[in-house]
């Protein structure tokens, strides 16, 4: 079809099945059907569930005695998404998706036929997978046809001959007369409704029906029920399910928070309770989230049930029952804590999903849950964790409610029974006359009323053991933290014990290297004295020297010219064979200089006022004074020393030859000039400090003028006195001029200052 020339959408026939499938429990697919005769838009008192064998068909039949559905209603009813449903007083419609009836026929069985009576027409519609499949339908066509009542003419349209033909081609019902026939069955109710569904679902491993009408003939059961309760991962399996999940009977007894319908299983009434009113140690307690201004109130007792499984939260939706015993608190725990409490509650602010049989599990369910297990556990503790009761003990005995309460049959009201009655006593239809309190035992007085506004105050009981163990917790806490605070002050001793262990270790492993850099500072600290030892010594040398070098000025020893030096040396042998006599004379002399030499041997120069300058050797002389032996250098040889007087002056003379000859030689071997020229010799003295030690420069840069003078000075008096040293002993290894420094200092102290000698050499 096509409106306007635009397509309209179309529902395959498929969808029919697989809208289905949302129901897993068989009874949530029924529950769906018993809401819609529940809902205040049909407003049934009584409905009737039953099994009939029709055309050779098992059918599964509800009837109800509502107010009916007019053709355009029944349309909507079996279209999909279509809900007008609204709330009539406190009577708040279950249902809001538009949906129900189509995934719960559906799950039922493959075919339903809906008959519908109002006063004024009466209906017949049906919806058929096994219709649309026979026909190869593209999309869900739903046939209806309608009769005018009283007279029961069936209204004409182009449509109706259709419609008419495939009710009766493809149901269970042939002809129009029969279905006549079934509409007359609900004119005692004046206006009602029944919905038959035939080709029941079957079981896929034993090919029976999957509901159960054979083991209780006053029961609808369902054998292939879950037998694991997977509300808790931690809870015994026990081989008999709850009860409610495998009987119609119990399950429709809890199926609402307060009953307003009286419902009939197979010919017999459903003794409906009200979960709040019938638990043992009632107790409420009072739930207050951030997301909404009531408050919700939260029933606790213990169950009275023979079963020992029924106990958790009872959570309810619009007095529909959503989740059926929910284990929270200490009741997921694999104990005894918990056996027994039963919660009620109506979540109203929560979300149901779908098929109604659990709540999305959202942020505001999670807490809500989380809430209710505390509660549950505070109630637990309060009436048998106190009394340190066994859970065994109120799991075995059944409890009987704090009071009685039963159902009039025909306002459908509650009324509270005074003590003395019990449930067994109570007959299957009972009356508000039948009550033994005068101010409820009439239909017109309304029910008594409840205590919500005192529930919503706050808990009914006294905590009493709650504060007792936040007490205890208070209590443990101020233990724990002064043990954390003695922990803490024993963690910081420990802390400061092992710093102190790990500098010591520290130190320990760096002890080596502190030894070492200790050895060497002290090394460094003894190689700091030695340079300045050293120093001293240097600075005491240049004083010496500059001492003995002052002393050989005022001696003309710098200035003696070597031809004069040379030859005093050529007439030692006349010198020492008379140095007894000249040591007598050297006091009257001119000025004297001793020389000391490395092998011990002593060399005296005398210089005379008239420049005679003589060199003695001073060891052999004071050798032949203390041994009486002849002083000349002949009578040591062995000559006569009567001869050695005569001889004296031709070797005087001689020796001076010598010497004259010796100078000659001397400066023609050494490439010397007769007198030392200064200024060669301050330039020799400045090239031997300059590269001395292989060549490298030390020469200290910005002297002075009087430094370098005396530098040049010592140099020449140095050279001056090697070259005296090696014609006394020319045998030995003096070095260079540069290295009898040493031998000078011994010279100099052999002088006194007046240029005299000791007396003691």
């Amino acid at each position: 079809m096509a409106a306007r020339g635009i397509l309209t959408s179309r529902v395959s026939p498929d969808y029919l099945h697989s809208n289905s499938t949302s129901h897993t429990w068989a009874f949530s697919a029924i529950a769906e059907i018993i809401d819609n005769a529940y809902d205040p838009d049909v407003n049934a008192s009584e409905l009737w569930i039953d099994k009939r064998d029709i055309n050779g068909k098992v059918c599964l039949t509800f009837t109800d005695n509502g107010n009916g559905m007019i053709p355009e209603k029944l349309h909507k009813m079996l279209s999909f998404g279509y809900c007008e449903k609204v709330a009539v007083g406190n009577h708040q419609p279950i249902g809001h998706y538009g949906n129900g009836f189509k995934s719960g026929s559906m799950r039922l069985g493959k075919d339903a036929i809906v008959f519908s009576r109002r006063a004024d027409v009466m209906s017949v519609g049906l919806l058929s997978q096994t219709y649309l499949k026979a026909i190869k339908a593209e999309t869900v066509l739903v046939p209806i046809i309608s009769w005018n009542l009283p007279n029961k003419t069936r209204r004409t349209s182009p449509e109706t001959k259709n419609n008419l033909s495939a009710i009766c081609s493809h149901s269970i019902f042939k002809d129009e007369k029969e279905l006549l026939s079934e509409l007359d069955s609900l004119e005692k109710f004046r206006t009602g409704t029944r919905i038959i569904i035939y080709n029941l679902t079957k079981n896929n491993n034993s090919g029976n029906l999957e509901l159960d009408f054979l083991s209780d003939p006053l029961d609808i059961r369902n054998p292939e029920s879950h037998l694991i309760d997977y509300s808790t991962i931690n809870r015994t399996i026990h081989d008999k399910s709850p009860e409610y999940k495998v009987s119609l009977r119990a399950y429709c007894s809890i199926l609402y928070l307060k009953p307003r319908m009286k419902i009939v299983l197979r010919g017999k009434k459903v003794k409906t309770k009200m979960i709040s009113k019938s638990l043992s140690e009632t107790e409420t307690d009072v739930y207050k989230p951030t997301w909404i201004n009531k408050p919700i109130v939260i029933k606790f007792g213990f169950t009275s049930s023979k079963n020992p499984e029924d106990y958790g939260i009872m959570l309810y939706h619009k007095n529909r029952l959503i989740r059926a015993y929910e284990k929270v608190g200490c009741q997921k725990q694999a104990n005894e804590l918990g056996v027994g409490i039963v919660g009620v509650a109506e979540a109203f602010f929560l979300t149901p999903t779908h098929n109604k049989q659990d709540f999305s599990r959202d942020e505001k369910y999670n807490a809500f849950m989380t809430n209710v297990g505390i509660k549950l556990n505070d109630y637990w503790n309060e009436k048998r964790g106190a009394a340190n009761n066994t859970a065994s003990s109120s799991k075995n005995k059944v409890l009987a409610p704090d009071w009685l309460w039963a159902q009039c049959d025909n306002c459908l009201q509650w009324r509270r029974l005074p003590g003395g009655f019990r449930q067994e006593d109570l007959p299957d239809k009972w009356y508000c006359h039948m009550n033994p309190d005068a101010a409820f035992n009439r239909c017109e007085i309304p029910e008594e009323p409840e205590d919500e506004d005192e529930a919503l105050m706050g808990p009914s009981y006294k905590k009493t053991f709650k504060k007792q163990q936040s007490e205890l917790k208070l209590k443990i806490k101020l233990q724990e933290r002064q043990k954390v605070i003695q922990l803490s002050e024993k963690e910081k001793q420990l802390q400061r014990k092992e710093m102190e262990i790990n500098q010591r270790k520290k130190s320990e492993s760096f002890s080596p290297i502190v030894e070492k850099l200790k050895k060497l500072e002290e090394k460094a600290a003894k190689q700091e004295k030695m340079i300045e030892a050293l120093h001293r010594e240097r600075l005491q040398q240049e004083a010496a020297s500059r001492q003995m070098l002052d002393a050989a000025e005022n001696l003309n020893l710098v200035n003696l010219r070597q031809s004069e030096l040379l030859d005093k040396v050529a007439r030692g042998a006349d010198i020492r064979s008379s140095a007894s006599s000249a040591s007598r004379k050297r006091k009257h002399s001119g000025n004297s200089i001793c020389i000391k030499t490395e092998d011990g041997s002593v060399v005296e120069v005398i210089r005379n006022p008239d420049h005679d300058d003589r060199v003695v050797d001073l060891t052999e002389d004071s050798d032949e004074e203390r041994e009486g032996a002849p002083t000349s250098s002949k009578q040591s040889k062995g000559e006569d020393p009567k001869s050695a007087p005569n001889k004296g002056d031709n070797s005087k003379s001689s020796t001076k030859t010598n010497s004259r000859d010796n100078k000659a030689s001397a400066s023609s071997d050494q490439g010397e000039d007769v007198k030392p020229n200064i200024d060669k010799l301050k330039e020799q003295i400045n090239k031997l400090r300059t590269f001395k030690e292989r060549g490298v420069q030390t020469e200290e840069k910005g002297e002075s003028k009087e430094e370098k003078s005396y530098k040049e000075r010592l140099h020449t008096f140095q050279k001056n006195v090697h070259e005296l040293l090696r014609r006394i002993d020319p045998s030995k290894e003096w070095g260079g001029p540069e290295k009898i420094e040493g031998v000078i200092v011994q010279m100099m102290k052999h002088i006194e200052p007046n240029g005299e000698e000791n007396d003691s050499d």
